[in-house]
């Protein structure tokens, strides 16, 4: 019986079947890569924002560079970021708002804040908004400043005093398993925002229990936290669903308030 050609060839030049293969398998490994997709547009810029000692992080949506946008300044439980704003971040940027969170706020340079943010060239200046978790929340309410829209999640609702806010739309959010917020306290605090000219959207979230947004951090889903009115400490349970929905209904809040036609 005759060696086939196949055999013929490898058994006569051992050399020239090992480049072969070796080319193969270079081809093999290349292919991956020619067909790798190219890496994905980014959705936003991002920029340092500095107005005298209060600093943060401005994040402008994507492909907006020819117009102004209005814009959302976020405003800390406490005096640093936790990370609960991440997810209404990303709602705020995809309804094509730009974002401004706060790392540092001192004192009163709240106001100070808003000045510097309107005199940017990316931003709509008439139409600035506010967003405030629990002690940023209560921020939020008592700015005497005209603001296009507010949004206050879980303020501490009892004994709170809220500015003046003619015409202006107004979020408020609760869960009713939050003890810092009981519902009786927020529907009258809701009166006073009503008799502060405010145009009230009250949201009472069943189950949800304070600061249900905050991260589980190293996998625990329950802190006990500083209450907003510095009364002691209260439950506070993590839950990553609802937090999806308050996040896309505060993004539709301002988006609805904030995305008419400009005056």
């Amino acid at each position: 019986m005759f060696p086939s050609r196949e055999n013929h060839v490898a058994h006569s030049n051992p050399g020239l079947i090992s480049g072969l293969l070796a080319a193969g398998l270079f081809l093999m490994g290349a292919q991956p890569l020619a067909a790798r997709e190219a890496p994905a547009e980014p959705l936003e810029e991002v920029e340092a924002f500095v107005a005298g000692e209060a600093h943060g992080t401005l994040v402008l949506p994507l492909g907006a560079t020819d117009r102004q946008t209005p814009a959302i300044v976020i405003l800390a439980d406490g005096e640093t970021p936790d990370g609960r704003a991440a997810p209404y971040l990303d709602q705020l940027l995809g309804a094509g708002l730009a974002v401004l969170e706060m790392a540092t706020l001192p004192g009163d340079s709240l106001e100070a804040v808003l000045v510097a943010l309107a005199r940017h060239p990316r931003v709509l200046g008439e139409r600035i908004g506010l967003l405030g978790f629990g002690l940023g929340a209560r921020q939020v309410a008592a700015l005497p400043d005209p603001m296009a829209a507010r949004a206050l999640l879980y303020p501490g609702c009892a004994g709170m005093a809220p500015a003046a806010m003619p015409g202006q739309a107004v979020l408020l959010m609760h869960g009713d398993a939050d003890a810092a917020n009981p519902a009786p306290d927020c529907a009258r605090l809701g009166e006073a925002l009503t008799t502060a000219g405010a145009r009230l959207r009250l949201r009472l979230l069943p189950g949800a229990s304070y600061a249900w947004d905050r991260p589980a951090f190293a996998g625990e889903g329950h802190a006990r936290l500083p209450r907003p009115d510095g009364a002691g400490r209260v439950e506070a349970h993590a839950w990553p669903e609802m937090t999806a929905l308050s996040a896309a209904e505060v993004a539709g809040f301002f988006a609805a308030s904030l995305l008419g036609a400009r005056p």
